[in-house]
């Protein structure tokens, strides 16, 4: 390897700033890697405990209700209403700086009909306000999950109305947001 490449790489492992694409934070525990497998094949589905039948949101390995370790992964509505919602203009990573650079990026606090409240991206083009980027709260929206480019699962809302029963339609909204390509840097290594 020539100085040169040295040199390049070393750059490209110390100034995250400077890489050419940036993905979206990978870090996920042992339960946080179940929450992606589990959600692979449905829209939506979080932790039901088997004994008392509580919903578990974040995952968890006991029931936060009863204490019980049997908890088994069970599709969910998704529908719910937002809390608050919120857009960022600033953040730590390199992914969403880079996005945020193009516009503010929407997230709300929504609680679902299943009693747990979740934290998701927003996207704000399914509404009928898009020039406003901040949700209402109380207003109806329905979530779900789906991949990012750094193949975890991240929570995406929408409006109630909005059909997303394929997953060819939560794919288009999630590539709309841009979680599904890496952001790019004109000119990075």
């Amino acid at each position: 390897m020539s100085k040169w490449q040295t040199m390049r790489k070393r750059l490209k492992l110390n100034r995250p700033s400077r890489r050419r694409y940036a993905r979206p934070p990978r870090q996920r525990t042992p339960v946080g890697m179940d929450f992606t497998a589990a959600n692979l094949a449905v829209p939506l589905a979080l932790q039901c405990c088997t004994d008392c039948g509580a919903v578990q949101y974040p995952p968890r390995e006991v029931c936060a209700n009863c204490l019980c370790g049997s908890l088994k992964w069970r599709p969910a509505s998704g529908n719910g209403r937002v809390l608050a919602s919120v857009t960022l203009h600033h953040s730590l990573w390199e992914f969403f700086k880079r996005r945020i650079g193009a516009a503010p990026w929407p997230v709300a606090t929504i609680r679902l009909d299943c009693e747990v409240t979740v934290f998701a991206h927003v996207a704000a083009q399914t509404f009928d306000n898009t020039a406003r980027r901040d949700i209402a709260a109380g207003t109806a929206v329905t979530v779900f999950s789906h991949s990012d480019c750094s193949r975890n699962a991240v929570l995406i809302a929408v409006a109630a109305n909005t059909p997303i029963g394929t997953r060819a339609q939560r794919s288009a909204i999630a590539e709309q947001l841009g979680l599904t390509q890496p952001a790019e840097f004109t000119g990075g290594i």
